[in-house]
Order: structure tokens, then C-alpha cells, then sequence
């Protein structure tokens, strides 16, 4: 049995970044296909008003917490997750195991220019990574059967997506079981990162749950609309389940117990 967290909605498996880990490698010794994503606040939010994308996220095989913000918050509520796990630093904690281990990798998305630099750089700092293939993440509906039996053919342990949302969700639900792939990882804008066109928030902006603002700063015309929009959706949704718990802890304290009960008849 999972042990899991019930969360504004979502069920979120309760795994350290250690645990994740092995549970990933777990499904590649299996061989059988596996999808799994790692929500953050955004997605959270987003998922509640897409029944498609909620139903991906239902149905993962592992569901891991992206983000400070959930996590601070599900301690608030009263059922935490461990720990955060970031879909950007299990990227590349995937990609240490795989040049030490020889995991078969594919990935796709991003613009191949962006693409390109970031297999370059990786095949610089870890030369024994077996990259299968890759490809950047624009394709029509026509190219999508295409784009599934290459997958197939190359046989990657772990097929990495590097692409929007719900885009990368859908691609998988629709194709996990014909590309046969053991692991398919969305991975957020971990190819951006590898590339070096974005950085990594430093250790004291993630303990304090300011990731996002320092991918704002980066990204600010393409990114003020969503954090603006779903941030707010969520402090709102956490401060009234926040309430609710209080008040529903006043009401059952305020129940007279059973031997009280008695004592008064």
C-alpha cells in the first residue's frame, strides 16, 4: 500500500527525494511502464479546474510534492509531506545514477537549440550517459505517432519531458503504454537549466518558498500572469481548509465525552 497525503485534491505520495529515487529505479528493474510527475503549486491549482490533467496526476504511479509552498503548507494542515521534491533535482540526481549505472535516456522538449546545448553539456560533464535520442517539444497531432514509435525503437529506461503542462501530461496518458518506456519523468524546465539559460534558486530562497519569485525574475513577462493567479488561488484555499480544521477541532473538544456523559445522568 502507498502511503500517501491527501492534499487540496491531490494525493501526493509521501517519499523523501532519497525514496523517489528508488522507487524510480524500482520501475526500471520492473521494465513495465510507469509515469511520474511531481505537481507544484501552479499544477496543484491548475488540476482542480482540468478534470484531464487531475485524472493523470490520480493515476500516477509515483506523485511526489514540488515546492516549499505545499510542503509548509501541508505541515499547516496537519498532514505534511516529508520533503520536498523538486522535479528540476531529481532530473539531475536521475542523470548521476544513469552515467554510473548506464540507464538508457530520452529526452524531449524545450526549443532544440536549448535542447541541443543541454545534451552537450551533460555529455561534457558525464561521459559515459547513454543518450538514446532526443527532440525538442513542437510537433503537430501529425507527428505525434511518429514521435512515439522512434521512443519505442531507441528503448529508453527513462524518457524525460521537458515541456509545458498539461501538454507533457496528456502526451503521456494517450502514449504510455505504446512507447513501453519503464520511467516517462516530466521534468519541468530541468533541459533549461542544463543548458544554463536559467539558474536554480539558492538554498535560503527555496527554504523560504521564494522559487518562484526567483523563476519571475527570469521569466517575469512569460510567468507574472500564472504565479499571480494560482499563489493566490492557494493561500486562499490553504488559509479556509487551515479554518475549517480549526473549527472541527473546537466542535469535537466541545462534545462531552461518553464517561462525561454518564457521570452526568
Amino acid at each position: 500500500m502507498r502511503d500517501r497525503v491527501d492534499f487540496l485534491g491531490l494525493s501526493f505520495d509521501r517519499v523523501s527525494l532519497d525514496e523517489a529515487l528508488a522507487r524510480i529505479e524500482e520501475f526500471i528493474q520492473e521494465g513495465t511502464p510507469h509515469k511520474v510527475f511531481c505537481p507544484n503549486v501552479a499544477l496543484l491549482i491548475w488540476s482542480r479546474r482540468d478534470e484531464e490533467l487531475r485524472r493523470v496526476y490520480e493515476t500516477c504511479d509515483l506523485l511526489p510534492a514540488d515546492g516549499m509552498g505545499i510542503y509548509y503548507a501541508s505541515r499547516l494542515l496537519g498532514d505534511p509531506v516529508p520533503e520536498m521534491v523538486s522535479a528540476v533535482i531529481l532530473f539531475f540526481k536521475l542523470i548521476e545514477r544513469a552515467a554510473e549505472k548506464g540507464y538508457r535516456l530520452y529526452l524531449f522538449g524545450t526549443k532544440q537549440e536549448i535542447l541541443e546545448k543541454a545534451v552537450d553539456n551533460l555529455r561534457r560533464q558525464y561521459p559515459t550517459l547513454n543518450i538514446v535520442g532526443h527532440r525538442n517539444g513542437y510537433f503537430t497531432p501529425e507527428d505525434e505517432p511518429q514521435i512515439v514509435q522512434e521512443i519505442a525503437r531507441v528503448h529508453p529506461d527513462i524518457l524525460f519531458l521537458g515541456m509545458s503542462s498539461p501538454l507533457k501530461e496528456r502526451f503521456v496518458e494517450r502514449n504510455l503504454k505504446q512507447m513501453g518506456v519503464p520511467v516517462c519523468l516530466g521534468v519541468g524546465g530541468s533541459f533549461d537549466v542544463a543548458a544554463g539559460v536559467y539558474k536554480l534558486a539558492p538554498e535560503w530562497m527555496k527554504k523560504l518558498a521564494l522559487e518562484w519569485f526567483y523563476r519571475l525574475m527570469q521569466e517575469p513577462r512569460r510567468l507574472w500572469k500564472r504565479y499571480l493567479t494560482t499563489n493566490t488561488v492557494f493561500v486562499v484555499l490553504v488559509l479556509k481548509a487551515f479554518v475549517t480544521r480549526r473549527l472541527f477541532a473546537r466542535v469535537r473538544s466541545a462534545r462531552p465525552t461518553s464517561r462525561q456523559q454518564t457521570s452526568g445522568e
